[in-house]
Order: structure tokens, then sequence, then C-alpha cells
């Protein structure tokens, strides 16, 4: 047997130790990605004085972090994270909920921690050093930009076959009347009139719009038409599926020539930059669902969030990080899956949140575990709104949660039903499953040793940095 060589000892120590690790933060409309970010981030730098703050956090509960701060523009040159306008938001008055992710941004942390011993050792002879540095770098973007991946891998054609089959289907048939009418005058065959392919976006991304209003759909591509952050020529959205026949050839010159064009175009220069960011970059993932606006909008928009978790997850790499896949790409080795507003449901519900999250991503957990990833469930509230309750309703005692309603003057106690563990059968269905109030943000103060009152952040914070905070 060949004994350890003293000179491989900084390459092992850099695998256990990595001097950068980066955090994606996924999830579509108004599932926290903000809330999430400025919690970790100002919770992580309040655990230096106050440990308590994240009690689960074993290298925080241990008293090994030793110093935290914000850095500023990476190398990378993504623009930053607006802390200052998210922590502005909350520590308002009243205090109010900061505006969701537009844009691709990253927030920078460094830590500094007292490792706990080579290779997670307890004696200090295995100790390399007294002190070690990680930087988190973690990458915040819209959640429906990942839905365009898929389209990577999509001629226009099949696009367009794809998107049709969902049209006909449920509550988009009756929003996409104005839009089909206009596609029944302006057939795909016919001339090749840019004022018409821009008109015809137009309505199909109004129809995009009102299936995520009003029908509260998750699989709306593409996902750049309702969240389009910046980019040099807005004229390369101007394009929508078109009714192809099967088999049938797209015409030179014709309306559906110049569509898969511009489909062409946006593939190249929005979607494909994009995904080679995210295989690069990426090493640890946290998957955020508003689980509980699912189950309150019905049985397709349920269904239609899963199909949509599906195929964003469908897109990145999991498997074990190792020196190979450090060269030649990372890989995401952790996984989490958070239900979000854990704090709309009391202590008893969480654990159903839990376990209905578990179940909704089942298939891409399986994949993931497959790639010999970690991965877990939990549910989780980055901001803590409400507290736990018991009132008497009906004759009967229950558990509420108490909060103030955004814009409201007067804090309500909210009984939210019986949260199932799995996907409900179809008679669960025939109503509504309860309404989820907006409630106001707690009032926070700017010095971030105060930290931001949380549920489960610490535990999965845990999850995700634990190895590199041992």
């Amino acid at each position: 047997m060949r004994l350890l060589r003293y000179d491989k000892l900084p390459t092992l120590t850099g695998l256990v130790h990595d001097s950068t690790l980066r955090l994606a933060v996924t999830g579509l409309s108004h599932s926290g990605k903000t809330a999430f970010i400025t919690s970790l981030v100002h919770n992580l730098i309040s655990a230096i004085q106050r440990p308590a703050r994240l009690p689960f956090l074993r290298a925080a509960a241990e008293g090994r972090i030793l110093a935290a701060r914000v850095l500023p523009l990476g190398k990378d040159a993504i623009p930053l994270f607006p802390m200052q306008k998210t922590v502005s938001a909350l520590s308002g008055d009243p205090p109010h909920w900061p505006p969701s992710t537009t844009d691709l941004r990253q927030a920078r942390l460094s830590l500094r921690f007292s490792p706990r011993g080579f290779l997670g050792g307890r004696n200090p002879i295995w100790r390399t050093a007294s002190t070690a540095d990680v930087t988190v770098e973690i990458l915040d973007y819209p959640g429906e930009w990942l839905l365009d991946l898929p389209l990577l891998c999509q001629s226009y054609e099949q696009w367009s076959r794809a998107m049709f089959d969902l049209v006909r289907r449920g509550g988009r048939a009756p929003l996409a009347c104005d839009w089909l009418d206009f596609l029944a005058r302006h057939p795909a065959d016919g001339a090749d009139d840019p004022e018409a392919a821009f008109l015809a976006h137009n309505l199909y991304r109004t129809f995009l719009a009102a299936c995520r209003t009003s029908e509260q759909l998750s699989l709306l591509q593409p996902g750049r038409f309702l969240s389009p952050g910046q980019m040099a020529d807005p004229s390369m959205l101007w394009f929508c599926p078109l009714p192809l026949s099967i088999g049938g050839q797209v015409r030179p010159r014709s309306l559906a020539a110049l569509m898969a064009a511009r489909f062409e175009t946006y593939k190249r220069d929005l979607v494909q930059p994009f995904f080679l960011q995210l295989a690069r970059d990426v090493d640890r993932q946290i998957v955020l669902v508003d689980v509980l606006r699912a189950l309150n909008a019905g049985e397709e928009a349920f269904a239609d969030q899963r199909l949509a978790l599906d195929i964003i997850l469908g897109a990145f790499r999991f498997g074990r990080r190792s020196l190979l896949r450090r060269l030649f790409g990372a890989r995401i080795d952790r996984v989490l899956f958070a239900a979000t507003k854990a704090d709309h449901v009391p202590a008893l519900q969480r654990d159903h949140l839990e376990a209905l999250m578990a179940d909704l991503v089942e298939a891409p957990s399986l994949r993931a575990k497959a790639a010999h990833a970690r991965t877990a469930a939990t549910s989780l509230a980055s901001i803590r709104c409400t507290e736990d309750d018991t009132d008497i309703i009906e004759g009967r005692k229950l558990d509420v949660v108490v909060g103030l309603p955004e814009g409201g003057e007067k804090r309500i106690r909210f009984f939210p039903g019986i949260v199932p563990v799995r996907p409900p059968p179809p008679g669960f269905w025939g109503e509504r499953f309860t309404e989820f109030p907006v409630f106001q943000p707690p009032r926070i103060t700017r010095a971030t040793e105060e930290g931001i009152p949380h549920i489960n952040l610490d535990k999965a914070l845990n999850f995700l940095l634990e190895d590199t905070l041992a």
C-alpha cells in the first residue's frame, strides 16, 4: 500500500475546503428567491454576534464562524444582488417586500471560519490551519429563464407543436382566443411580414401573462417573454409558435420562416450563453417552490408546476464533486428542495408541507440521487411574518397563525386548512384549498447584527454548507 505523500495534502485539502462555492437559487416567479438571499446574507453576518439566530447551522452553533462580509463585483462582472435596496424595503415604515428577480445577479459573501479538523476530524493533530476562508457566490436569476433550456434541443417546428398541444387544453384555451384569431388571419405560410410577427408576439406574450396571472400556470415558454432582463436587441423576442402541420416544410420567405429564424437567434444569443454560465458555475442548488400557491390555484396549476419543475431541473448536471470535475466543469453535488412560506401554516402543518414538497419533486430527486448527488426536502420561511397560536373555530380548538396582512392595520388569526402530504386526489379539487393572505414582513433594522426571523433557514444552510464549513 502506498503511503499518502505530504505534498498531496494541499490538493486534498482544496477539495474539502474549496475557496469558492457557487450556490444557485432556483425558483419560478414569486417563489421567494429575493427574500431567501437577503435573509441568508443578513443572518450569516449576524451569526458572528448572535449564533442563536442560526442554531441548526453547526458552524454557527459551535462559534466557528469568525467573520463574514459582503464582497464587491467579481471577475465575471455579473451585476451584484441589490442588498441595500432589499434591506431598505424591509427596514421601511411600514416594511414592504422587495421587488422580484428580473435579471441575472450575484451576491458574494466571504466567510472566515475555524475548521473542525482535517477531513472533519476533531483531533488537533490533523488540523491543517487555525482558520480557513471560503467565498460563497450566490447566483440569482428569473426561474422562467430555465424553462427555455429545453429549447436548445428543439427545432422551431417541434417547439411550436409542443406549445399548441398545451394551448388546446384546460385553462389555457379560452385565454388564447385573441392570439389564435390573429394567427387565423395571418397563416404560417403567408408573407414574411415583420409587423405581423411583432403583433403576433405581443398577443402571445399577453396570453402567457394571463396564464400566469389568472390561472397561475408555470410552464410558460419562452421564459424571457415574461422576464426579459436586459438585452441589446429586443427584436429577437418578436416571434411566437405557429400551428404547423406534422412533417410540413417551412416555406422560404414566409411568416413561419421569419419566426423560425428569430427562434434560432433567441437560442443562440440568449439561451445558450445562459446555459453555459450555469454549467460552469454551479456547485450547490436550492430549489424554492411556492407549493401553497399552486395548491390554492387548483389541479391544473398544481400539475403544471410539477411539470415545469421537472423541465427546469432536467437542465442541471448533478454528481459528486471531485478534482476532475472541478477541472472540466462543476457538478451539483447537493440540491435542496424547499417549500416556501412555511410561516403561512402552523408548526404541525410544516411537516405536511415538507412531505408534499418531497412528493412534488420525486422524479428529479431520484435523477440527482442516481448521479450520486445528495438531496433533501424541507419547508422554510426565509423571512418569518407570523406567530403560531390557537383559536376556537366551530367549537374546535385549532392551530392558527397570526400576522398583519399587507396594507392592513390589524393582525388577523388565519387557519389555512390541512395541508395534504401527497398530491390530492381528483375529488379534492372541487373548490379552492384556501385563500392565503399576503402578510407584511417584520420590520428589521439595518444593523446586520440583529438578523432576520426565519423558519428552517439554518437547517437549509447546514445542508448546503456543512461540509464546506467543516
